[in-house]
């Protein structure tokens, strides 16, 4: 099957993932409320982060060297398990320190959530990206999409019979990153038969894995934090109902990055080896598509949002819609510069992506110390739509002097960017 083939699936199935991944936020809202719903995102928010550092990006090197053949896939999938186990124990000696040497009291079942989520997370990784680097990627979002039908459907059930309360609800719902994770090795050890064996890599080619992870977990972590450094500083400085609002505000931003992140992944093979001007092209004609595009959803929510955000979300959710229209510069400027930071990446150029973020990241963290004290979630949205426009104008202007290029062609549509567009995926996707 060709590649185009292949993203095609990637896109339809990935984006199904994703669509029901935000249906069940949205049950989530509704039945937890915001103040239940932002403790539980707060929270989740935490074990993201343990789940990052504890990942290292091992997951970029483990695709490169099983896509590349350079490391078989049986040694790195037996590696990533024994990393996930190492972090588990890690986490244990960390919890009992705490708990034994310090003050701050840890609740078990948080303990216990953190294992199930981690430790879920950490395969569901990993095995992804063995799993795509063989060019499988209907199984494993398959697997992701069943285990969140059956979420969507076990919440309408909460409460009515008895059996299953809110408690029970929560723990389902951290036990199914680990059954996920689960299905993906049984996934993987099938897929692999009779090509599997137990080995494990040698020092050389573990060391080789980590030097390849290093820089890319030190911009997955800065793109972390500037993602969501603020979540920290509103439960800190306001009300668990702010929180919740603001996180679904949150959430809500992070779905218009799905589609470019998508898009960067097909732009990417056709920039890295480009000429000059087909590079300039490609990379403008998708950027103002996407700022058209959501600019127009964007103009949609913000005459409807007022109505729109407490009707889906639930009556508790009634203070989303001012963050969201002062976050609305800030979707637009990140969402029209994935292309260009994938071209980057494909060019080894990580560092420049990597500036940038740090840019983001000093602007918001600082702004939102001074600010959301002040004003509340609405800085929280100003402060965050400053970071990402200085990140954009970053790599903007980087590329900007590197072509000689007017910067007009990343803004404005042009008609006859219609039949290109309608040209390309007919070429890519339907043939």
């Amino acid at each position: 099957m060709n590649i185009e083939k292949l993203l095609y699936q990637n896109v339809v199935w990935r984006g199904l993932f994703y669509l029901l991944t935000f249906i069940l936020n949205i049950a989530i809202a509704r039945h937890f409320k915001s103040e239940v719903t932002g403790a539980l995102y707060y929270l989740i928010n935490i074990y993201a982060l343990i789940t990052l550092i504890g990942s290292v990006s091992l997951e970029s090197g483990i695709t490169f060297f099983a896509a590349s053949g350079k490391i078989p896939p049986s040694g790195l999938f037996n590696f990533s398990l024994i990393w996930v186990a190492f972090i588990i124990v890690l986490m244990t000696i960390v919890f009992f320190s705490i708990s034994f040497f310090s003050n701050i009291h840890i609740k078990s079942y948080e303990v216990l959530y953190a294992f199930l989520f981690v430790g879920g997370n950490l395969l569901i990784t990993f095995l992804n990206s063995l799993l795509y680097a063989d060019s499988k990627f209907i199984l494993p979002n398959v697997a992701g999409i069943v285990i969140n039908s059956v979420l969507i459907v076990l919440i309408l059930f909460v409460n009515k019979n008895g059996w299953l309360t809110n408690e029970k609800y929560i723990f389902i719902y951290f036990g199914s990153f680990l059954l996920q994770g689960t299905v993906l090795v049984i996934i993987f050890l099938i897929n692999s038969k009779p090509a599997y064996q137990f080995w494990l890599p040698s020092i050389a080619q573990v060391t080789l894995v980590f030097q390849y992870c290093l820089l890319a977990f030190a911009s997955n972590l800065v793109t972390f934090l500037y993602y969501r450094v603020d979540y920290w500083f509103v439960h800190h400085y306001l009300s668990p109902e702010d929180l919740g609002n603001y996180i679904q505000v949150s959430k809500i931003a992070q779905m218009f990055f799905v589609l470019p992140g998508i898009l960067a992944t097909a732009v990417f093979p056709l920039t890295a080896g480009g000429r000059k001007q087909e590079i300039e092209d490609i990379l403008m004609i998708v950027s103002r598509s996407i700022l058209l595009l959501y600019s127009i959803v964007c103009f949609l929510l913000a005459i409807s949002g007022k109505w729109l955000f407490p009707f889906t979300f639930g009556g508790s959710f009634g203070n989303m819609y001012v963050p969201f229209l002062c976050l609305i510069p800030g979707i637009l400027g990140l969402s029209t510069l994935y292309t260009l930071t994938a071209y980057y990446a494909g060019k080894n150029r990580v560092m420049v992506n990597l500036k940038g973020a740090l840019l983001a990241l000093v602007i918001i963290t600082s702004g939102d110390a001074l600010f959301i004290p002040v004003y509340g979630i609405n800085a929280a949205a100003v402060v965050s739509s400053f970071g990402y426009i200085a990140y954009h104008i970053y790599v903007v202007s980087i590329f900007k002097k590197e072509y000689k290029s007017s910067v007009q062609g990343f803004y404005f549509f042009k008609f006859s960017d219609v039949s290109r567009i309608k040209n390309s995926v007919m070429k890519n996707f339907l043939s």
